[in-house]
């Protein structure tokens, strides 16, 4: 039997899911990491629940972008039942702008409501998760990692600009600006550096108990294919497991096949496919 449990009450919703996720903390490192992250003072989640399969939870969702809903990984579910949570939700929530999750599950379930609603399904991102325990490829550039600093400024906000602008997620120059403070005030912002001068970055961020995430990576194209990419990211991930950390896990875009190829050369593996999905 299927059942969807909403939560109004955020500590309450974390005391009841957390265990669940823990299961999976890399392949749940975006659904965790936001949950997380959550304190009892900030703005409550636009949505907070469950669904209970056969007495037990299978799956969790959480909102609080309202573009999309994240799904966790989830146990099986057979066509049937996808449908009934499908009904479930459209019967329940009044808006539903997307979904990002496991690609299998997520797809059928966009696929079930566009058609319940007579909306249209389109595909964002396709993506895929990685998880590492070991890294595995030594540092070739003599260049040296550390903490980007408010002097770097300059750099970064161009940088990140750049690099949503790459992944299809635009910022304007001032929002660009707002969020490189943003990155390098929390301390978990990276660069590497060659001969004093700036060529690749990364950040960490979702922490849970056991993993942590690596996300923009970017590197100008004045300084690709020179494999600066990989050192920062073989650096930085280094550096988080010395941290104490057992895994770090990232996205990739399926339509870059360099980047996949450079992270399974440092070590990381493959867990999940992913997929971004827009309803509307």
């Amino acid at each position: 039997m299927i059942k969807l449990v909403k939560y109004d009450d955020l500590s309450l919703f974390k005391n009841d899911v957390v265990s669940y996720l823990e299961r999976f903390e890399a392949e749940n490192n975006l659904i965790f990491g936001v949950l997380l992250s959550l304190g009892e003072n900030d703005k409550s989640p636009l949505l907070m629940a469950k669904v209970i399969k056969d007495n037990d939870i299978g799956l969790v969702l959480l909102q609080t972008h309202p573009s999309q809903i994240i799904l966790s990984k989830a146990v099986s579910f057979t066509s049937r039942e996808i449908q009934v949570i499908g009904e479930k939700l459209s019967n329940t929530i009044q808006e539903i702008p997307g979904f990002i999750g496991e690609k299998s599950l997520t797809t059928d379930l966009a696929k079930y409501i566009s058609n319940l609603r007579g909306i249209h399904a389109s595909v964002v991102v396709n993506q895929k998760i990685y998880k590492l325990e070991k890294v595995k490829k030594k540092i070739k550039s003599n260049g040296k990692l550390r903490t980007a600093k408010e002097i770097d400024l300059h750099i970064i906000k161009d940088w990140v600009y750049q690099f949503c602008y790459e992944i299809n997620q635009p910022l304007s120059l001032k929002e660009a600006d707002k969020k490189a403070k943003e990155l390098i005030k929390k301390g978990n912002l990276v660069v590497w550096e060659i001969n004093g001068g700036l060529v690749s970055m990364a950040y960490a961020t979702r922490p849970t108990q056991s993993n942590i995430t690596i996300s923009y990576v970017y590197t100008p194209i004045s300084e690709r294919k020179k494999g600066y990419a990989s050192d920062c990211v073989s650096a930085f991930t280094q550096s988080l497991l010395d941290r104490g950390y057992k895994t770090t896990s990232l996205y990739t875009d399926l339509n870059n096949p360099t980047s996949n190829k450079i992270y399974m050369q440092i070590g990381y593996e493959a867990i999940m496919d992913s997929i971004a999905i827009l309803l509307k």
